[in-house]
Formats: C-alpha cells, sequence, structure tokens
C-alpha cells in the first residue's frame, strides 16, 4: 500500500480510512482469506481512529503536503523543527477534520499521519470489532434482525477466522452492530460514487 502513499506520508489506509477499507474488503471477498487476513495484520490489535469523511487518501495526503509546503516546512529537518520535541502536533484539513501528525519511523517517509481522536468525521473504534466485521463482510455473512442469530454467526467468525474469543452479546447502536451498519450505509453510499482506486 505505501507505495500509493507520495513521500514524504507514512499513512496506513487499513486503520484509518472507511472509505478504502469499504473498496478493499469488496476485492476480498474473492480472494483467499490468507491474503485477507494478512493483509489485516497492519491493522493491530489497539484501538484505531478511523475517518469516515469524504476526503479521499489522495485528497489528505496532497492537503497534509500542502500544510507544510505553505509553511516553508517541506524538508525532515524543518518538520522536526516545528515539531520541537513534541511526540505530535494537530493539523485540521479541509472538511475540519484534525489530523495528528508525528515523526515517521521511515526517514523518507517522515511525516506519519492518523486521524485524530474525537476529531470531525473520525470515530474510535477497537481492532478486534473492526477486524470482526470485515471477516463477516468478506465471507458474505449478513446480520439479521434476531440478536441471537447474529451472536452466533459473529461468534463462529471470530473463533474460526480470527483466533478470537466469543463474546457474550451484540448491543444494538454499538461495537460490532454499531461498525457493521456504518459498512452497510458506506457500500450502499460507494456503490454509487467513485472511490479511491
Amino acid at each position: 500500500m505505501s507505495e500509493k502513499i507520495p513521500v514524504p506520508i507514512t499513512f496506513n489506509p487499513y486503520k484509518h480510512h472507511f472509505h478504502y477499507l469499504i473498496n478493499e474488503t469488496g476485492k476480498w471477498k474473492n480472494m483467499n482469506w490468507d491474503i485477507v487476513k494478512t493483509a489485516m495484520l497492519t491493522i493491530g490489535n489497539n484501538l484505531i481512529d478511523f475517518y469516515l469523511g469524504d476526503l479521499n487518501i489522495d485528497q489528505i495526503c496532497k492537503e497534509t503536503i500542502d500544510y507544510f509546503s505553505c509553511r516553508n516546512m517541506a524538508n525532515r529537518d524543518k518538520f522536526i523543527t516545528w515539531l520541537n520535541a513534541s511526540h505530535y502536533k494537530k493539523i485540521m484539513l479541509s472538511d475540519q477534520s484534525e489530523w495528528l501528525v508525528k515523526e515517521g519511523i521511515n526517514p523518507e517517509r517522515y511525516i506519519h499521519i492518523h486521524p485524530a481522536k474525537h476529531s470531525a468525521h473520525t470515530i474510535r473504534v477497537r481492532a478486534t470489532t473492526l477486524k470482526t466485521v470485515i471477516a463477516l463482510k468478506t465471507h458474505s455473512v449478513k446480520i439479521h434482525s434476531d440478536p441471537k442469530t447474529n451472536l452466533n454467526e459473529v461468534n463462529n467468525i471470530r473463533m474460526k477466522m480470527l483466533g478470537l474469543s466469543p463474546i457474550k452479546s451484540l448491543k444494538p447502536g454499538t461495537g460490532i452492530l454499531r461498525l457493521w451498519e456504518l459498512f452497510e450505509k458506506g457500500e450502499q453510499k460507494n456503490s454509487s460514487e467513485p472511490v479511491y482506486p
């Protein structure tokens, strides 16, 4: 994925970009599960700030690069000086979303970005919740109106496909069901609009 992200940006759309991940999930339905599982390793196991807004990856990266270029900070040394020993700082993009900016591990990709906590167009999700919904989607498992049926389906996927422990319940409007509904709405929206490649 990094070859599509312009230098000097480090950005992981698997963890942080909703519409990109919807598009990928659609492709993964026709792929071997091992390929999907490998791709999901980049999601990790922690809490994730997940951008739901309309800026695509190209726009996010361009606006970030422009932010630093306009401020005469278009090289690593000036960027490090701007950070001024901070672990991170925030910038705002055109849709009013805030993004955390920190120094990237790769010296060539020194501007590491991800959505800020409590930012506009952003939600916080557990990595295991996101992986569960991706697995449900890629295996074409439908969430039904009966919560007990859902629980069996969800736990079957979590244990067999992801090696995760079962959950005790599914609560409407939270966790897996909330993210499932967002994916359903996002898929409907994406089916009528062009998406990032």
